[in-house]
């Protein structure tokens, strides 16, 4: 009986092995490891950045998130979006019906000048709305999300993207 279990058991482990291997879950890619659709940018130190400056990897764990500033416009509506999570308060950028080949991109201020220091920017079409960075009692922290055609693009407030909070 247990010799005809084994077989069973290997080719259910084999199958679970193979299932994990080839699904690609954007959310759930491994540490250091960047899923397709997600980009980060450091205007402090380049262009763009391989490893994630942000620290919530899926916002969606997040339980009772709230839209603290929104905008719509031709591009559909993007919004920066809170909540806590294991204590941490964060915020997150969201865009809805937004075409699919766009980007929400979620930008970071953290010295206080109301222009960007990190950014990240997700494929609408992967997942629509991008990571997560703690927010602060700090003035000089703030965030504001936009909908753009080209991940590196920029937000700009009113116009293509959410005014600063």
């Amino acid at each position: 009986m247990r010799i005809a279990r084994f077989p069973t058991m290997v080719a259910a482990g084999l199958t679970a092995v193979v299932f994990a291997l080839t699904s690609s879950t954007p959310a759930s890619a491994a540490p250091g490891e960047e899923a397709a659709g997600d980009e980060f940018f450091d205007s402090r130190g380049g262009v763009s950045v391989q490893q994630s400056p942000f620290p919530l990897a899926d916002p969606a764990v997040v339980p009772n998130p709230q839209t603290s500033v929104a905008l719509t416009f031709s591009r559909g509506t993007v919004q920066v979006r809170f909540g806590t999570y294991q204590g941490t308060q964060y915020g997150w950028g969201r865009a809805l019906g937004a075409n699919a080949n766009h980007w929400v991109r979620f930008e970071v201020d953290l010295d206080g000048d109301r222009s960007w220091d990190l950014a990240n920017a997700w494929r609408i079409g992967t997942r629509n709305y991008t990571r997560g960075y703690p927010t602060s009692s700090s003035a000089n922290r703030a965030f504001r999300a936009c909908i753009v055609r080209d991940p590196a693009a920029t937000c700009n407030s009113g116009s293509n993207g959410t005014f600063w909070w």
